[in-house]
């Protein structure tokens, strides 16, 4: 990942919102979740790594990923309270009863995840499960899965030879290699309507970073599509989208302007007739005629082409 890359996946962090009132590092520190006692840093992949002070001078740390995939973990508070719901008390408590279990992966102790296969004896670090292409699913009771037991979907190996990621467009990994299976590369087709896509895990990932609520299917924009990605291991966080927490995000629907460069008729008053808003975002106005399109009803603006990679049909 490139500086730029990393730059825009805090743009769009979760646990940065003021009201959580965390200490969320943007750059690696080297200090270790308290967790799972491992010191990675990758957001994406991992969720923020979080500080909270507690008890006048007491620091917590974790990445926010562990905290949700951890089973013993109790999300009892309000909102706002804690880390993001989590008391304080219950995250201590959970730490002291998992500190012996050990990571079936790495073989350090400290490993906050066990499989939820009845039988299967599994435990591991959320970081080590990632990396071995484990899955949680960040919805409903957020059960986790080891390699071994994956769910039937993620145990499906997709025929990617000559693929692109609906995404990013980069060649998806080929048959054999070991990237290639349905933890990795998450596969989707809402319904007969919808093309079949592809995504890598990780770009699926910061493109729900960037949407929160708006988060939907990138090929057909049907929006049951969170449902299917939570299952599939990819954290959706309950906000507004990125552009909508920009200043001034609305400033151009309340005036019912025309946002084209060089539009004679953008100001306020000679607005009119024949105005269409972007098909994702409902933002950036603009006149049929300014969007240069044969169907304006098409029209998506740069922001959301940028922010959600949105394809040129």
């Amino acid at each position: 990942m490139n500086p730029d890359e990393e730059r825009l996946m805090f743009n769009v962090s979760y646990a940065t919102d003021s009201r959580f009132k965390l200490n969320v590092l943007k750059t690696p520190s080297g200090a270790s979740c308290d967790i799972c006692l491992l010191s990675e840093w990758n957001p994406l992949r991992y969720g923020e790594f979080i500080e909270k002070e507690f008890n006048k001078g007491n620091t917590l740390r974790c990445h926010y990923f562990c905290l949700l995939s951890g089973g013993r973990i109790p999300q009892r508070g309000k909102g706002y309270s804690g880390i993001a719901g989590f008391l304080i008390r219950d995250i201590r408590d959970s730490i002291k009863e998992t500190r012996d279990k050990i990571c079936a992966y790495c073989g350090q102790h400290s490993a906050p995840v066990q499989c939820n296969q009845d039988g299967c004896d599994r435990w591991y670090h959320y970081v080590c499960g990632y990396k071995n292409y484990c899955v949680t699913q960040f919805s409903g009771q957020f059960k986790s899965y080891c390699h071994v037991h994956l769910p039937a979907e993620q145990r499906k190996v997709h025929d990617t030879a000559g693929v692109g990621c609906e995404i990013c467009y980069d060649r998806l990994p080929a048959p054999g290699d070991p990237e290639c299976n349905g933890v990795a590369i998450i596969r989707a087709s809402c319904d007969s309507d919808c093309p079949a896509g592809m995504y890598h895990r990780e770009c699926l990932q910061r493109y729900a970073y960037t949407s929160g609520y708006t988060f939907q299917c990138p090929n057909c924009y049907n929006k049951e599509f969170k449902h299917f990605a939570a299952l599939s291991g990819i954290f959706v966080p309950q906000r507004e989208a990125a552009w909508e927490r920009e200043a001034g995000a609305f400033k151009d629907l309340q005036k019912r302007r025309c946002t084209a460069i060089g539009c004679d008729r953008a100001k306020p008053g000679l607005a009119g007739h024949g105005l269409v808003g972007c098909r994702v975002c409902g933002g950036a106005i603009r006149h049929a005629s300014c969007t240069q399109l044969a169907d304006p009803e098409s029209y998506v603006c740069t922001t959301c082409q940028d922010e959600q990679f949105e394809k040129f049909l």
